[in-house]
């Protein structure tokens, strides 16, 4: 369909939309849809080749795939910018990304203007049918353990895989565990096994109809946040909550001396940041949790000024 056909069959789009293929950072822009949306926005379209992502979004009126042409002519002509919402760039010789100096949230937002309080907490809904596929057991509790199927995989969001177990063993006679994740991922015993075998909208339903998450910055961690299921972050010291995390989660950092660094995979100091988090202290965490499962989680807001 050509760019005038979309044009008259949705209206003129005030914005495009478009990140890349990271599932993680697609779905902040659901963040920064939701924003212009309460600024006045009507008509926010999205590129990306995840539209299950924006499924039932009333802040997105159209996704089209990442690489869909449209006529630049077209859009000048109706001044409806396309707008790439990035927080920082890599560099492929040192392996680090630019620090930012703020939520990378904030960062995104600073690409559109968006000023004042932004509400940190991303878009995902789920139909009542979907919720309803998501409880497998009672006391459900998700873990995962590798960002190695992501879109880039970081070997320093990495935890030990034998605390993981760790943890699984000592809270598994109470609590029953489903893995999630990559099919690569590290296989976990005393867990239901579900690596590689749900999609997006399935992890998402999952999710809701569980106690807690386990895992390590990523997809998961924002996807946890968008259907309000408490977690438990091992940040370690790659980068800080405040940089890219949920207030309302329990997000265990290292201030260790090179923290946060931002690289990908080199290490100097042989990943100290995460070989400090003990499997002791993230049970703790997770019992304290626990506790507050039947709170709902407060959304954090931050202020871009």
């Amino acid at each position: 369909m050509s760019t005038l056909r979309k044009i008259h069959k949705y209206g003129s789009p005030s914005h495009i939309l478009v990140f890349g293929d990271s599932l993680g950072d697609n779905l902040l822009l659901t963040i920064l849809a939701r924003e212009l949306f309460e600024r006045g926005y009507k008509n926010i379209w999205i590129k990306c080749n995840h539209a299950e992502l924006f499924e039932n979004n009333p802040y997105i009126k159209l996704v089209l795939p990442f690489n869909e042409l449209l006529s630049g002519l077209v859009l000048r002509a109706l001044n409806v910018k396309t707008t790439y919402p990035r927080y920082t760039s890599y560099d492929q010789i040192t392996d680090r990304d630019d620090i930012p100096r703020k939520h990378i949230v904030l960062k995104m937002a600073d690409s559109l203007s968006l000023n004042g309080h932004i509400v940190n907490k991303p878009v995902f809904h789920l139909t009542d049918q979907e919720k309803l596929k998501g409880q497998l057991k009672k006391n459900q509790v998700v873990v995962t353990t590798s960002s190695t199927g992501a879109r880039f995989p970081m070997q320093n969001k990495e935890w030990s895989i034998e605390k993981y177990q760790q943890v699984v063993d000592h809270l598994c006679e109470t609590y029953n565990f489903v893995q999630l994740g990559a099919s690569t991922d590290s296989a976990l015993k005393n867990v239901t096994d579900l690596r590689g075998k749900t999609s997006i909208r399935e992890t998402a339903a999952i999710l809701s109809n569980s106690m807690l998450m386990i895992s390590h910055v990523g997809f998961l961690m924002h996807l946890a946040r968008a259907v309000d299921c408490r977690s438990v972050i091992i940040y370690g010291g790659r980068e800080r909550p405040d940089q890219s995390g949920y207030a309302c989660f329990d997000n265990i950092y290292s201030a260790v001396e090179c923290s946060p660094c931002w690289l990908h995979n080199i290490c100097h100091y042989d990943r100290k940041c995460m070989r400090l988090i003990s499997a002791d202290r993230v049970i703790n965490s997770i019992l304290d949790q626990l506790k507050l499962a039947d709170m709902p989680l407060i959304a954090n807001t931050l202020y871009n000024d």
